[in-house]
């Protein structure tokens, strides 16, 4: 059951600030030579990684799980400087990690002129001509406002979807009527335009994608990657592109990032990428 280590570090003698300098166990460079330290994913790496977390996981007894239920595998961030304030970085991925029975509720501007069940006709309708076939529920804003006003209410809505879509143009107006408890469960709705072109292609692009919420509160964060019933080299994909996209969008970028792990939400988590110090040094600078 022993987990490797991908990443090893020591001190080099002689130096006055005895700086950490970390080594890759697999390929034997310094953090300045190495592809996924330079913030190029080394996918023969992270695949080992990725084989070693699911060998792992089932020799826990992952099989217990439910019939076709699998665990979340999470990408863990970890950095060297808090940011000043909260982001949703949103991620492409080429392999969609949500089944294809997860529920999807959308929420749409009211149409003018039209009542809230004759709005939401009109933009199930709309999704039907574009070919959108994953959005369970379509919910209009006059309806939100009239029919989940209680607690409880929010709080069911919370838990019978999987994922939540706001029309860009009342995405603003949402927070008040929706509750806190969506944004403490970090399911806020994520934003998506459904006006123009491509409008299945930007939906679609988010439903399979998936979000990394930053804050400053705290150096840790963690985005789904994938789920243990996807093959090895999928899941390895979708690590790379979301390293990626993180380390263009994080603040400061891919300098920030210090470390990164692999884990379900059972299992122990696996390191795939340490930085070293010095890293820590060009951030201040910038």
């Amino acid at each position: 059951d022993a987990l490797p280590i991908l990443w090893h570090s020591c001190r080099r003698r002689g130096s006055a600030r005895s700086e950490r300098t970390v080594f890759c166990c697999h390929c034997g460079q310094s953090g300045s030579t190495c592809k996924i330290m330079a913030g190029k994913t080394d996918q023969t790496q992270v695949k080992k990684a990725v084989q070693a977390l699911l060998a792992y996981t089932k020799s826990k007894g992952a099989d217990s799980l439910l019939l076709n239920e699998h665990e979340n595998i999470l990408l863990m961030l970890t950095v060297w400087r808090i940011p000043d304030r909260e982001q949703i970085i949103k991620i492409s991925l080429p392999h969609g990690i949500r089944p294809e029975t997860a529920e999807v509720c959308l929420f749409t501007r009211d149409e003018p002129n039209r009542s809230g069940e004759q709005t939401e006709a009109f933009y199930k309708k709309l999704l039907n001509q574009h070919g959108i076939k994953n959005v369970t529920q379509i919910i209009s804003y006059k309806t939100l406002k009239k029919e989940y006003k209680p607690y409880e209410a929010k709080r069911r809505l919370l838990t019978n979807y999987d994922l939540f879509l706001a029309d860009d143009r009342i995405r603003r107006l949402l927070p008040s009527h929706i509750g806190k408890h969506f944004y403490l469960a970090k399911r806020a709705p994520l934003s998506v335009s459904l006006t123009g072109k491509n409008i299945a292609q930007k939906i679609n692009k988010i439903i399979q994608g998936t979000t990394l919420a930053i804050n400053n509160k705290g150096c840790c964060y963690a985005t789904r990657v994938g789920h243990t019933g996807m093959k090895t080299e999928e899941i390895v994909e979708n690590i790379t592109a979301a390293t990626h996209v993180i380390g263009q969008r994080l603040p400061k970028k891919w300098k920030n990032v210090k470390i990164l792990h692999l884990k379900t939400e059972t299992s122990v988590a696996i390191p795939i990428f340490t930085s070293n110090v010095t890293n820590l040094d060009r951030s201040e600078e910038h």
